[in-house]
């Protein structure tokens, strides 16, 4: 089979939807399937994260964006916390800028997917568009396209995602959109690599100067607003006024990290915090294994990657209750607290970081919950599957006339 992948920001973020996708292609190359991945890359063609192991790059040349002036809105955001009212109307403006930026990047990878489409696309048996329902839905006048959305979308996408061939999701997504997609919704569950995620040492703590006493609490993923970061370190520095014997490790990079220092800027002082920036993903397993606890603190989290790969390792997790982060805990594997409240935060880490004996119960319990259901072959079985249900062996018999993405 050869895929065509649409994946906007594959090579240069480490999110947990290209997390997802690097692994997915990979296990689907081993599968003997071909691929080619189209992405964004600066104006020399250059991008940060290599692609996966059978994988041909189309690098997208040119000036892209989807965060630019974020950190400085949240500067602003953060000043403006004495005022609670003047505050709620700042995040307001942040998320519909914020929202805007998304859109526009996204359109202009959208058009600019439509001017080499036709070249991309020969010999192609089906299209894998992550996230962009527009674009996977002007793909699919031409071509067989799987949408794999990492989060829901509104009933008013209804008209428009039954035009695409096949609509993936899993986690909380996947929920809300059988509630008005139905069985039309397919599940394209995360995996997990449970040989390189698994409970064993770590030499991070002694190389870190951290005792074996010392209650270590992590943050794994991008530092972004939506992840919650700010939430995460005026919770954490909350706790630290409570007990002195917490740390925490922050492993990721974003456009939140500098507004995280100023707030933390005592902690670090005093070696409670340490910044680790991006750690490359065959090593992750080491850092989750010094964590008595992984925090993922979203105001959304769709099912995340990073909360599986510490279950595996065998730590549980403190997670906002919010989307995927609920399911997760109803597998007796972590604690919820309230979504944006530092002060829930702090006190749901006080009660976790209570007694070492239910750590160790829960990050258990979500060993075996991972062990027994996450396997990326079985992802990339399972795409292998969907792609077979749009009957991609026959191109000739599906092959139309060429179409513009935007319609004539």
């Amino acid at each position: 089979m050869r895929l065509l992948v649409l994946h906007a920001e594959l090579g240069t973020l480490r999110g947990g939807g290209e997390t997802f996708t690097r692994h997915l292609l990979e296990s689907f190359a081993g599968l003997g399937h071909e691929i080619r991945a189209a992405f964004t890359a600066d104006p020399l063609g250059r991008y940060p994260f290599p692609l996966p192991p059978g994988v041909e790059g189309i690098p997208v040349r040119g000036w892209w964006s989807r965060s630019f002036g974020h950190g400085a809105l949240s500067s602003i955001g953060h000043r403006l916390n004495g005022n609670p009212s003047l505050a709620a109307k700042w995040d307001y403006v942040q998320d519909a800028l914020s929202w805007r930026t998304v859109y526009w990047y996204n359109r202009l990878f959208q058009r600019r997917v439509d001017g080499h489409l036709d070249d991309w696309a020969r010999d192609v048996d089906a299209v894998y568009v992550h996230s962009n329902a527009y674009l996977a839905a002007a793909v699919a006048q031409k071509l067989p396209t799987i949408l794999r959305l990492p989060g829901p979308l509104p009933a008013e996408f209804a008209p428009l995602l039954r035009r695409i061939h096949a609509v993936c999701a899993n986690g909380d997504a996947l929920a809300c959109l059988r509630e008005f997609l139905g069985d039309v919704a397919i599940e394209l569950p995360v995996g997990v690599d449970l040989q390189m995620f698994a409970p064993g040492s770590s030499h991070i703590r002694s190389s870190l100067g951290w005792t074996a006493d010392q209650s270590v609490v992590g943050y794994v993923g991008r530092l972004a607003r939506i992840k919650g970061v700010d939430v995460l370190a005026e919770g954490f520095h909350e706790l630290c006024r409570k007990r002195s014997d917490v740390r925490l490790l922050v492993i990721g990079t974003g456009e939140e990290e500098r507004n995280l220092r100023s707030i933390l800027r005592t902690d670090v002082a005093r070696d409670f915090v340490r910044f680790v920036g991006d750690v490359p993903h065959e090593n992750l397993a080491d850092w989750y294994r010094a964590m008595d606890v992984l925090v993922m603190p979203s105001r959304y989290e769709n099912y995340s990657n990073a909360l599986l790969e510490g279950l595996a390792c065998g730590v549980p997790f403190v997670g906002s209750d919010v989307g995927g982060n609920r399911m997760l805990c109803e597998t007796g594997s972590g604690w919820l607290f309230s979504a944006a409240s530092s002060e829930s935060l702090a006190a749901v880490l006080q009660i976790a970081l209570a007694e070492r004996g239910e750590l160790a119960r829960r990050g258990s319990n979500g060993r075996v919950h991972v062990e027994d259901r996450y396997s990326w072959v079985a992802t990339a079985q399972r795409l292998e599957e969907i792609a077979g249900g749009l009957g991609v062996n026959d191109r000739t018999a599906r092959r139309g006339s060429p179409v513009g993405l935007y319609g004539g």
